[in-house]
């Protein structure tokens, strides 16, 4: 396969839908279009027909969002990452294998006929025995550049669902999957709680809370203080946005309370506000030095920088 030198790079997360078009040598984002037509939104509209089958209509959508990308660059490949590759995607894929490294080893890929003179490179997810990634790892994968120059380390990737990898000469390894995301979600929309907190944007005002929640997490006593931000708020009128911060560092201090007292790097790439608040978590517990941070720019780029190089790796 020639390398083209246009790419449509697709991020089709479960609740998301992202297009970039981007210049294959410098990776220059020249259009992008987003919508909130997620992987499970698509799905769900597709069980309510059945004249097209799974895949077709997967494409169907996709080839629509096309069309709203700049027409004077005619890109060559759709590169596919995230939810697109499961299940409840445009087409099943079987997991890649934990340990991948740099030279693509471990990571499944597969190229589906879409419209003529343009093809989808559809990229699968990875899994260890007791968790999966879909998307993490081509991130990591691009990501590794910034890494290179370390000998080892811990990758962490916050979200929904962060993502722990361990990173050693080229190579990634091992994962651990914390459902810090999903739960925080859970606890303040849906639970008993939702009534003591408030959301906010994260401004200096709450780090005290957050930091409070934090030294709780820390020392392992997340589920013993949990109700109390319920007990703050109906005994003492504890504010909710001081709550909703107060519960958010009890779950990020949770589950990076396992790297009190280690040697090893740190790497964070995470957008904001997880950045600062996952940040200022690190760097309680760890040096300053041991801790490496990637911000918006670098995570945004890194997951083009995966998506070109699985290109690379597929047109020798």
């Amino acid at each position: 396969m020639k390398i083209p030198d246009y790419f449509i790079s697709c991020d089709w997360g479960t609740s998301n839908f992202r297009l970039r078009l981007v210049e294959t040598e410098t990776l220059n984002v020249l259009v992008e279009h987003k919508t909130d037509q997620g992987v499970k939104v698509i799905y769900q509209k597709f069980l309510q027909q059945n004249e097209i089958d799974q895949t077709q209509f997967f494409k169907n959508y996709l080839e629509s969002q096309i069309n709203n990308l700049d027409e004077h660059h005619k890109a060559g490949l759709v590169i596919a990452a995230g939810m697109a590759s499961s299940n409840i995607g445009m087409q099943n894929l079987p997991y890649g294998q934990i340990p991948f490294n740099t030279q693509g080893d471990g990571l499944l890929w597969q190229v589906i006929s879409f419209k003529e003179n343009l093809d989808i490179l559809l990229i699968s997810g990875v899994k260890t025995e007791t968790g999966m990634m879909r998307g993490e790892e081509i991130q990591a994968f691009g990501l590794a550049k910034y890494l290179e120059s370390y000998q080892s380390g811990i990758l962490i990737l916050p979200g929904t669902h962060s993502k722990h990898i361990n990173y050693k000469k080229g190579e990634f390894s091992t994962l651990k999957s914390f459902m810090t995301g999903e739960v925080f979600e859970l606890l303040s929309c849906t639970s008993i709680l939702s009534n003591s907190v408030e959301k906010c944007h994260w401004i200096n005002k709450r780090h005290e809370a957050f930091k409070q929640g934090l030294e709780i997490g820390f020392r392992g006593e997340l589920s013993s203080n949990i109700f109390s931000i319920r007990a703050k708020h109906i005994l003492n009128d504890a504010n909710k946005k001081d709550n909703y911060y107060l519960l958010s560092g009890m779950l990020i201090g949770d589950e990076l309370s396992y790297l009190k007292g280690t040697e090893q790097t740190i790497f964070l790439a995470a957008t904001e506000p997880f950045y600062s608040m996952y940040k200022l978590a690190l760097e309680t517990i760890l040096n300053d030095t041991q801790v490496i941070c990637f911000g918006d720019k670098v995570l945004e780029k890194a997951l083009l920088m995966g998506q070109k190089k699985i290109i690379q790796i597929h047109a020798k």
